[in-house]
This record gives structure tokens, sequence and C-alpha cells, in this order.
């Protein structure tokens, strides 16, 4: 992953920060972004027993929803005004499970294209990694 990421110019990181607002699945889990860059996001999410399986682990399924928005978010930085995007693929690890405290999604994009563009994730749990992916996005033609 990254290690220096670069800032956001104010009026873009204003932008995407009112997409996130505005996304209903970030609402529900509880989902936070503490840092978004070019190219890269950081979010958060603390375990909640709404959102734990049948045995009281975080569901697999939340977990890489957490790591897709990330990818997504990130890519975000990257694309035109109005310019949209879909995940196609998504291919992730689960490493490790988690039962209580908060999980981490770093996630950075490797590949900017013109029609598919891959992004990469970390899940972590502090120091521990709990999962690690891609994600593979096509650009949708405007209407």
């Amino acid at each position: 992953m990254k290690t220096a990421i670069e800032p956001l110019p104010p009026e873009l990181e204003a932008s995407i920060r009112k997409r996130l607002a505005a996304n209903p699945f970030i609402k529900f889990v509880g989902i936070q972004v503490p840092q978004l860059g070019r190219g890269f996001a950081r979010f958060l999410l603390p375990f909640k027993p709404e959102l734990a399986n049948s045995i009281g682990l975080l569901q697999g399924g939340v977990i890489a929803a957490l790591a897709d928005e990330a990818v997504a978010f990130a890519l975000y930085s990257l694309v035109k005004e109005g310019e949209t995007f879909n995940t196609v693929e998504m291919k992730i690890n689960f490493l490790a499970a988690v039962q209580e405290g908060e999980v981490e999604a770093v996630a950075q994009i490797a590949k900017r294209g013109r029609t598919i563009s891959l992004g990469e994730f970390e899940v972590r749990q502090g120091e521990r990694l709990v999962a690690k992916g891609l994600c593979t996005y096509i650009h949708l033609a405007k209407k």
C-alpha cells in the first residue's frame, strides 16, 4: 500500500464527502471516513451486534462491502464529476475473524483505466490483517 498520500483539493474533497453523506449504506452501518487522498481512502467501521453473523462474528459480507465502498471512494477522486462506474469483480481473502472493536479498510487505486480500473484494499483490526483483496470497476458511458 502507498506510504505517501497526496491530499485532495478542498473542493474535490468536499464533493466526495457530500457523496459519502448521501450514501445510505454508509450511514446505515456507521462507517466513518477519517482520510481521503488522490486514489486513496481510509474507512472505519465499529463492530455492532447487528452486523454479526449467527456465531457472533462480523459478517463477511459486511467486511467485503466496507472494502468495496472504500475502494470506490478512492476511485471517485480520480474520475470527472458526473462520471459513473460499477463494481464488476471482487476478490477477497478473509484472514481473521472480528468479534469486537473497530476495523479499518485502507484502499488505493492500483490502475485507473479508461474503461476498467483496479483497486486494492486491506482490512485491519489494529495490526491484525483481517482481509485483503482487489476490486475491479467498469467505467460507464454517460447517458
